[in-house]
């Protein structure tokens, strides 16, 4: 059998050859190409995870003088504060559920609470909108009463943290703390013993004018109460063991819901007391007694009512008689009215301005403020001790005062938008 010829290889002309050296060329432009693609995809989610896990979370959503808040605190305080309110509403929806169902003709107590409860409810979730924003504004608050705390030397123990934790994980028991229960048998004991030892103080409502003709009844005691006290009602006092449990359970809770951990709860807690006692520091400061007026007026719709008034108490009428001309049952009794001993801050501008600068005695011209014309007379004007209603209200005061000056003299830096917040969907879920 004969054999096959073998043909010899054929050398490739140059044209092949530049063909060749063209497609291998492109080919290690297309993979270099591919290459540098993939190299700055891996860059772009390199930097983006950066961005999202180191540098975002670090960056300040805040500066309160130098202290930095960072995204990272400032959302975990969001989470955390979200939950709470997310807690309250459900327990709140749950008593409501808890109600027998609507009837046409449903009883009188069942109705108010029904109403009470949903009440409660749009205001948790009229909260929990603005929660975002408000979170933030607390952190700034916490960071300017953490440096007036300190330039006042108050502190918070970690032994006054745990014991307001157990408060509130006894109070959603319906019970008290060991040391909360002694407190409030304390407290008993010593408003049982100043009951015991009261002794009334006789009183009497002597005649606006006494004439000659008139006598002054001496004042009586009025006897004091007899009756069997009630019984006094034993406390639920919840065991350390059980708060224990219950505090392990709230963490785990937490840590599960929000991501927060167990340092930064306490944390949490010791700004809220930290405040409570700056508060309490800067009511102590509000003096006991001020300036005080005890007034009264009528108040009328048009000036000319008013000055109608003025020119019947000069003719001899008495400003009590048109007192209870104005206040009827169809009329407000703000219209014609005592207004007590009232101290200044109390009153509208214009009403106030003529209280505090009319002679005693003398009746005013007429004075207009938004909610009508005023007719005026001052029957007293001393220094005396605020009442337990005003002195709270302005203790109160001292606080929000204080915050608002802090505020402005601090150096405040806001980076906030909404979307440094995190995700959230609780209103998708709700409605």
């Amino acid at each position: 059998m004969a054999k096959k010829e073998v043909q010899p290889s054929r050398t490739p002309t140059r044209k092949q050859v530049l063909v060749s050296k063209r497609e291998q060329e492109q080919l290690r432009i297309i993979y270099l190409g591919l290459g540098l693609v993939g190299i700055l995809i891996l860059i772009v989610l390199g930097i983006g995870l950066v961005q999202t896990y180191i540098t975002e979370p670090r960056s300040p959503v805040a500066i309160v003088n130098t202290e930095e808040i960072t995204t990272e605190a400032y959302q975990d305080r969001v989470r955390y504060e979200r939950f709470i309110l997310e807690r309250q509403l459900d327990q709140i929806l749950q008593q409501q559920a808890a109600l027998p169902a609507a009837a046409e003709e449903e009883d009188q107590l069942t109705q108010l609470l029904r109403n009470q409860y949903q009440q409660m409810a749009n205001q948790l979730v009229q909260q929990r909108s603005l929660v975002d924003r408000q979170s933030l504004d607390d952190m700034i608050e916490d960071e300017l009463v953490e440096a007036e705390a300190a330039r006042r030397n108050i502190t918070v123990s970690e032994e006054e943290i745990t014991e307001h934790i157990n408060r509130i994980l006894a109070n959603r028991e319906g019970g008290l703390t060991e040391a909360a229960a002694s407190a409030t048998s304390t407290a008993r004991a010593e408003a049982s013993a100043t009951a015991a030892s009261w002794t009334p103080t006789p009183t009497f409502t002597p005649s606006p004018i006494i004439t000659a003709t008139e006598t002054v009844t001496e004042p009586t005691a009025t006897p004091a109460n007899t009756a069997t006290p009630a019984p006094t009602p034993t406390l639920n006092i919840i065991d350390e063991s059980t708060l224990a449990t219950q505090y392990s359970e709230w963490m785990a809770a937490l840590a599960e819901e929000t991501g927060i951990t167990e340092a930064q709860y306490r944390q949490y807690i010791r700004a809220t007391l930290l405040r409570n006692k700056l508060r309490e520091a800067l009511g102590e400061e509000v003096p006991t007694s001020a300036e005080q007026a005890h007034a009264r007026h009528l108040l009328v719709e048009t000036e000319e009512e008013a000055q109608q008034l003025i020119e019947r108490l000069e003719a001899g009428e008495a400003f009590t008689d048109l007192m209870a001309e104005l206040t009827t049952d169809d009329n407000d009794a703000t219209q014609g009215s005592d207004l007590g001993f009232v101290p200044r801050g109390e009153f509208v501008e214009p009403v106030e301005e003529v209280i505090f600068s009319l002679p005693v005695g003398q009746i005013s011209e007429p004075v207009q403020s938004q909610f009508g014309w005023h007719v005026i007379e001052v029957l007293e004007r001393e220094e005396r001790e605020l009442s337990p209603e005003f002195l709270s209200r302005r203790q109160a005061e001292a606080y929000d005062e204080w915050l608002m000056s802090a505020r402005q003299e601090a150096s405040i830096e806001e980076f906030w938008t909404p979307s440094k917040a995190p995700a959230d969907n609780f209103f998708e879920q709700q409605f």
